[in-house]
């Protein structure tokens, strides 16, 4: 369930409908065709930057704080999408908050499911049990990349991240209810722990 869980809401909090479709969220914005094109670099140099950030971070803060703050962030940018969307600054204040939910993404809720999944599972199923949680993951990928245009189009594009955003909000009480700190624990005693519950 853990697994699952954070493989689906990682994925539906809609980072795929901004990395696949960054120049079409801009241009909704109302950027120009080039600026829309340059925003999208900015996006895939923002999720670089933090990548290595989490790097350098999850062994030290641990892998539920790090959730944790991740998801309040990617809440609090998604809304802020949203309503840029209704404000007369469109491209500047979209293109901030969805660098913000791409920083918070990029440490958190992008690195922390994967290494989650292979950790969590005892030894003599954590092969399986690793294949489900990744194809979770690329299920739901799949869902939201042929989705976002469709709900784009009939909801508008205020509402369609409003969503995203209930998808974060979500995902931060599912860390905050279910989730157990790996850090610095062995994985036989990750394993074992579960016998404990």
């Amino acid at each position: 369930m853990i697994a699952i869980g954070l493989a689906v809401l990682s994925q539906a909090s809609g980072i795929n409908a901004i990395m696949y479709y960054a120049p079409e969220v801009f241009k909704s914005a109302g950027a120009s065709t080039n600026t829309a094109f340059a925003s999208s670099v900015s996006v895939g140099a923002v999720n670089l930057a933090f990548t290595l950030v989490a790097l350098a971070l999850i062994d030290r803060a641990g892998r539920r704080p790090l959730l944790l703050a991740g998801a309040a962030i990617q809440t609090v940018a998604l809304t802020l999408v949203g309503l840029s969307f209704g404000s007369a600054d469109q491209g500047t204040g979209t293109l901030v908050a969805v660098l913000a939910y791409i920083a918070a993404f990029a440490v958190a809720m992008g690195p922390i499911p994967w290494v989650l999944i292979s950790e969590i599972f005892p030894g003599p199923i954590r092969g399986r049990a690793v294949a489900v949680g990744t194809g979770a993951i690329w299920a739901a990928c799949l869902v939201v990349a042929q989705s976002f245009p469709v709900m784009n189009a009939r909801l508008g594009p205020g509402t369609t991240f409003w969503i995203y955003a209930a998808c974060s909000l979500l995902s931060f009480f599912f860390v905050l209810a279910l989730v157990p700190e790996t850090k610095g624990r062995r994985l036989e005693e990750i394993a074992a722990s579960w016998s404990a519950r």
